[in-house]
Order: structure tokens, then sequence, then C-alpha cells
């Protein structure tokens, strides 16, 4: 009767501690942009690393979600650029849920907008 018990609640605890955790983008974060490798603009500078994870029953909410973290934690270093390094997704046990997770760097990179404004500027 007590191996029943213990069994039940262990089952009970671990079934408790699997829950959906999606990551909503904050303001800051919306206007972060995620990159690969060979789409990083060019006059950046690397501010940090960041990390972005997230769970859901659903693979691609997961990983939205994981992409919404990395940008709310690449805003907080005032980047506006995230570039991709490790993205990694898969299922949390015998659960229904999927765990996401992104790593990568933090940039901050001129505005190409106000570059060309200020060359209009100089030439005219």
């Amino acid at each position: 009767m007590q191996k029943t018990s213990f069994a039940l609640a262990l089952f009970c605890f671990s079934y408790g501690c699997v829950q959906e955790n999606l990551v909503e983008v904050n303001s800051q974060g919306a206007g972060v942009k995620v990159v690969k490798e060979d789409e990083r603009p060019f006059g950046c500078r690397v501010v940090g690393d960041v990390r972005g994870k997230s769970r859901s029953v659903d693979v691609d909410k997961a990983r939205r979600g994981a992409e919404n973290d990395l940008k709310n934690q690449a805003a907080k270093l005032k980047a506006n650029y995230v570039v991709l390094e490790i993205d990694r997704s898969g299922h949390v046990g015998t659960s229904q849920y999927s765990d996401a997770f992104l790593g990568g760097k933090a940039l901050r990179c001129e505005d190409r907008d106000k570059e060309e404004k200020k060359d209009e500027k100089v030439k005219g």
C-alpha cells in the first residue's frame, strides 16, 4: 500500500511540474529581429549572449514563445538584432509538452535609414 501511495504521489508531483509556459513578446522585444549568421547586418557590435525558452503542447507555439523570450532578453541589452546560434526543441519526457530553447548573440546594429539620412545631409 505504501509503495502504491508513494508511486502515485511521485507521478502526480512529476506531472504537475510539467506545465505550459509560453512567453509573450513585450513592446521593446517586438523591435528585435532574429536572424541567421548569413543574414547578419554589417556595422554591428555584440552586446551579450541571450537565451530563450518556452514550453507548450504545440511545438510551434513553444518555438514562438522561446523566440519571444530571446527578443525580450535582447531588448534588455538595448540590442536590435539577435544572431541565432542554437535552436533546439523536443518533448518533455513522456508528456505531451514540448520544450523549445534558442540561444544567440544580441547585437546593436546601426540603422541603415539613419545612415542614409546622414549621408543625404552631408551631400545636400
